[in-house]
């Protein structure tokens, strides 16, 4: 049994949630990861380019330094005298034309260490060192490792001198540099490209944040929102979606307020009625019986016991009728159709408001001058947002004062509450009674808006705007019954 209690509350449980997937802004993912992309195919593009241009000079070297000699040799001996071969001179002039298909330098040193002649062919006029410098360090590897030394000898076998041979590092740097520089473009180029359609799908988009707007708007209650037409086929489809989705929930908020608002009339015109039933025949017949209890009291002083149950029935119905004064009131004060809002609120101010620790709610009406009498059929309303409110700070707030504030704005009434109690500020917005949300409902018919704040005295704000708008007050008229004025 606990097995199965276990199972039936697991399939209770709703399903887990999916985990959202990270938000992203599409105009600057893709130009990130395209440029990223982009960047990546280039350094391939590099490296390889690097990697080529390492093997091809590891590979020349040896059959340049080869090569060289064996022309320098051959030179040597057409020169060379064959009786006296004592005055030899090396140049490296019969290497250029070596040199325009495999550029070199070489440096040639003879037996006894004297440089006979070096340099790089072919001749650069204006040789750049941080280009060398730069392609020595690419190329890598120990000092001696782009270095190729052969030994430059006769036909008869004597050592002359010996050949160094290495790669012509300011010209092949300057042609990395030329080629490095066309990747550069070439990358820039497709940077510049991904960077412009980038920018036209965040153009293409950007219609997105009017919707994200429009839906925090109307998620806020704002349903005059509305969107403007799209140039994007699907935006302009979610646009109109989104546009008879708030004329469809405008014209729901509507029905709404008019249903709300003729069941709201319906109940006051019921109170209004029962009060009536009630003072006509339950108070009429009470203030008989407590004539007639008075009337037999005078008639039993001969009899003591009939005299003390006389009293007693004209102390019980004192009582009711204290108590059917009391309900009248809570059903409908009588000087709200006697005398107006004004007087209604003055009086309900000065109520005395005790609670069962002794303390007391003080409450100071601010009411504007001159006062201008309502609209029809606000007056009620107005009442039980005061009343309510009122009640609300009496029972769960320990305030000692309370402010009841009317302004009459254009097209609008405020009405503010606030106390000083420290209970009510502990929790904003309050936890919603039955009171509370009936308050919520009942301005919320209205057409009105209801906040909550935090007073500067430590307690809590109840602010109320409600509007008086031609439509409304024309709808409540209808929606209110013609009833009789409660004498």
């Amino acid at each position: 049994m606990h097995h199965a209690a276990q199972s039936a509350a697991s399939e209770a449980l709703p399903p887990p949630m999916p985990s959202r997937p990270p938000l992203l802004l599409l105009g600057r993912a893709l130009r990130w990861r395209l440029g990223a992309v982009a960047l990546a195919v280039v350094a391939v593009l590099a490296w390889g380019d690097w990697r080529e241009w390492r093997q091809r000079n590891a590979q020349a070297l040896p059959s340049t330094a080869m090569l060289a000699t064996q022309l320098l040799a051959d030179d040597l001996a057409r020169h060379a005298s064959a009786f006296d071969r004592s005055g030899r001179s090396v140049t490296l002039q019969p290497l250029e034309t070596l040199a325009q298909l495999a550029p070199f330098c070489a440096e040639v040193v003879d037996i006894y260490g004297r440089v006979l002649d070096a340099g790089c062919l072919p001749r650069v006029d204006d040789p750049d060192a941080t280009s060398a410098r730069l392609a020595r360090v690419l190329a890598g590897g120990p000092p001696g490792a782009w270095q190729t030394t052969l030994t430059l000898t006769l036909s008869e076998g004597v050592k002359v001198a010996t050949v160094e041979v290495q790669p012509h590092w300011a010209l092949e740097g300057r042609r990395l540099w030329q080629r490095w520089a066309l990747l550069a473009a070439a990358a820039a180029g497709l940077m510049s490209m991904l960077w412009l359609a980038s920018r036209l799908v965040a153009r293409s988009l950007a219609p997105a944040n009017q919707v994200l707007g429009a839906l925090a708007r109307l998620a806020a209650d704002d349903l005059q929102v509305r969107l403007p037409p799209m140039r994007l086929r699907e935006l302009e489809h979610i646009g109109q979606g989104f546009n008879d989705l708030a004329e469809h929930l405008t014209e729901l908020r509507r029905r709404q307020q008019q249903l709300s608002l003729h069941l709201l009339q319906a109940r006051e015109a019921e109170r209004r009625r029962l009060a009536r039933e009630l003072h006509d025949e339950m108070g009429q017949s009470l203030t008989a019986l407590q004539a007639e209890a008075a009337a037999m009291s005078l008639m039993t002083q001969a009899l003591p016991q009939a005299a003390a149950s006389a009293q007693a029935m004209a102390r019980t119905t004192a009582q009711l009728l204290d108590g059917l004064q009391r309900v009248l009131a809570d059903l409908r004060p009588q000087a709200l159709d006697r005398f107006g809002l004004a007087v209604a609120l003055q009086s309900l101010a000065s109520l005395p408001r005790r609670r069962a620790d002794g303390s007391e709610l003080h409450v100071r009406l601010e009411l504007p001058q001159p006062w201008v009498p309502l609209p029809p059929d606000h007056d009620i309303h107005v009442y039980r947002i005061v009343q309510e409110a009122l009640t609300n700070a009496q029972r769960h707030s320990g305030a000692q004062h309370a402010v009841v504030a009317l302004r009459r704005e254009p097209g609008a009434l405020h009405v503010s509450v606030a106390d000083d109690g420290p209970g009510a500020a502990s929790a904003l917005p309050p936890a919603s009674g039955h009171g509370l949300l009936g308050l919520h409902e009942r301005v919320l018919a209205l057409g009105g808006r209801l906040e909550w704040e935090r007073c500067a005295a430590g307690g809590l704000g109840l602010r109320a705007w409600l509007p008086l708008r031609e439509d409304l007050e024309e709808g409540a008229a209808v929606a209110a019954p013609q009833e009789e004025e409660m004498p």
